[in-house]
């Protein structure tokens, strides 16, 4: 008898809460190492290669990016 494959369903949530990290690790070489070196530039594709599958699961590929603080409407 054969076992049908679980593929198909990707927990989103868990995958994006671990790509985090790696992201975080990713631009921490690239704040410590030297511009140009090749740890430098590994670091660098490994963030775009994040972001890219950030963008397939979310559809934004900024979805790591800070984004711009909100301030609350005056109640004026």
């Amino acid at each position: 008898m054969t076992q049908r494959t679980r593929r198909g369903f990707v927990k989103k949530a868990e995958v994006l809460e671990k790509l985090s990290v790696g992201r975080r690790g990713s631009i921490q070489v690239c704040t410590e190492a030297k511009i140009g070196s090749d740890e430098y530039r590994a670091a660098q594709s490994v963030t775009s290669a994040i972001d890219n599958l950030a963008e397939v699961l979310t559809g934004d590929s900024t979805y790591f990016h800070l984004k711009p603080a909100t301030a609350q409407p005056s109640s004026e």
